[in-house]
């Protein structure tokens, strides 16, 4: 290339002219909408309760249809009970800042490197939410890993919806809360359409309940490689072109206002609140969005209106009673996990499959996530608790200055900035934590037999896949 510079071409003076400069700031990356944290209610958590908190919430009692005989009394009547748990967990992330490098470089790194950990924190948290909704709303829904041959192993792709149970009309069973699964306490299922209940669970990962593993089951199963296995309390998906899996969805099933009447009619149905703004919200990406537009129900709609905001804006606002959120957020290969959609990632620990048949070769599925109010609660730990005397110089606020460092609090993210321990004193350390949990209340005791009715799911392909 031709070098059109400003500065005489000659090596003489080029040799006495400082070319490339740096510039003297940083320029911020494409950084996401956090939209789904504003989803959990946020509940301060109450002091001296413990690290685990059980909510309690009953069901209805049955309708009185008949009338009273004379001089008869009514039965006494009792109404099911259902129970939902939070753990406080701790959350975290760290920079460090060598002061002499920071003073002599270009850039303020230090100053860089916490406005880098505060939006680590922010998109953390916002995809714990994200995660905790969708593993919600596809619970009790996987198919198996491998061919069976009389086997009472059941290898799946996901444990999520099958590792607990609740049973009220099994004696010795759990009634209330959502327990193990075991022998006493079993989850009803179906595996390629046949009735069988599991009894057990072996996760690959110790402890995960979300990721692959195998299923103990009490029936022999015999069935073919990625059948579908459905629990009795499994949440609603909408898959469009219909099916029980993922393997099911192809590459011209794209979204239609069809299935968004399906999903906010079966919301509806079993009674799910709207949020506060009087809408059912309904979070997809860009790609979603658009493959909406291919819908001929929709373009009849707005047949002879091309100046329709929805076209200028590319943005389909409200339909149906539920308000279209657009958010680069929602589950995608390029935003979870190890990044190739195929491999489950305990770091990230999104229970969805994005391909059909599970390859990389498979119609890539895309989801948009249907949230009514009250599905999901934020509970959270007041750092000032955590405060004393001996601990604290000054007062608790949102900046407050502690004992070896200065800490800032902002939406219920702490941000520390320790002063410089080392030798030579000049390594400062910026961090930021959260202490609580993301607890998904379940409805199990009203409407239909899903355990999640707050949140509900359209599985979909989009336009070139």
């Amino acid at each position: 290339m031709v070098d059109f510079s400003t500065i005489l071409a000659t090596p003489e003076v080029r040799a006495i002219v400082q070319e490339r400069a740096l510039e003297r700031a940083f320029h911020d990356a494409l950084f996401p909408l956090l939209l789904f944290r504003s989803e959990a209610n946020p509940v301060e958590w109450p002091a001296g309760v413990g690290d685990s908190y059980i909510a309690t919430a009953p069901g209805l009692l049955p309708t009185s249809m008949q009338p009273l005989r004379p001089g008869v009394d009514p039965d006494p009547q009792s109404y099911p009970i259902e129970q939902w748990e939070a753990q406080l967990q701790q959350y975290a992330g760290t920079l460090d800042t060598h002061m002499p490098t920071s003073a002599q470089a270009i850039v303020d790194l230090f100053m860089r490197n916490a406005q880098q950990l505060g939006m680590q924190a922010a998109q953390s948290i916002n995809r714990h939410v994200r995660n905790r909704m969708f593993n919600a709303a596809e619970a009790g829904n996987s198919v198996v890993d491998g061919a069976l041959v009389g086997s009472t192993a059941v290898r799946v792709k996901r444990l999520n919806g099958f590792t607990t149970a609740r049973n009220p009309a099994i004696t010795g069973a759990s009634k209330v809360r959502f327990d193990t699964v075991s022998g006493a306490n079993p989850l009803q299922v179906s595996i390629a359409g046949v009735a069988n209940t599991v009894v057990g669970y072996t996760p690959d990962t110790a402890g995960d309940m979300i990721g692959p593993g195998v299923l103990t089951v009490s029936s022999a199963v015999t069935c073919a490689d990625r059948a579908y296995i459905k629990s009795r309390d499994c949440s609603t998906v909408i898959r469009v072109g219909g099916g029980n899996a993922v393997d099911d969805i192809g590459p011209t099933d794209m979204p239609r206002l069809a299935d968004l009447r399906a999903v906010v009619a079966n919301a509806k149905k079993n009674n799910v609140p709207k949020h506060l703004d009087g809408m059912y919200h309904l979070h997809l990406e860009p790609e979603s969005v658009s493959a909406f537009y291919a819908d001929q129900e929709l373009q009849r709609l707005h047949t002879g209106v091309p100046d329709a905001y929805c076209y200028k804006e590319m943005a389909l606002g409200v339909f149906f009673g539920c308000i279209f959120i657009e958010n680069n957020e929602v589950p995608l290969p390029t935003s979870v996990g190890s990044g190739d959609g195929v491999t489950f990632s305990q770091g990230d620990n999104f229970a969805g499959e994005f391909y059909s048949t599970g390859v990389a070769t498979g119609t890539p599925i895309h989801r948009a996530l249907l949230t009514g109010a009250g599905g999901i609660f934020e509970f959270y730990q007041d750092p000032a608790q955590f405060l004393t005397e001996a601990g604290m110089i000054g007062h608790a606020g949102p900046v407050q200055v502690a004992n070896n460092g200065i800490e800032i609090l902002a939406d219920r993210i702490t941000m520390v900035l320790r002063a410089p321990l080392n030798r030579l004193q000049d390594l400062v350390s910026a961090s930021w934590k959260f202490l609580g949990d993301w607890p998904l209340r379940t409805d199990a005791a009203t409407g239909d037999d899903a355990r999640y009715k707050r949140f509900r799911i359209i599985q979909h392909a989009v336009q070139g896949t």
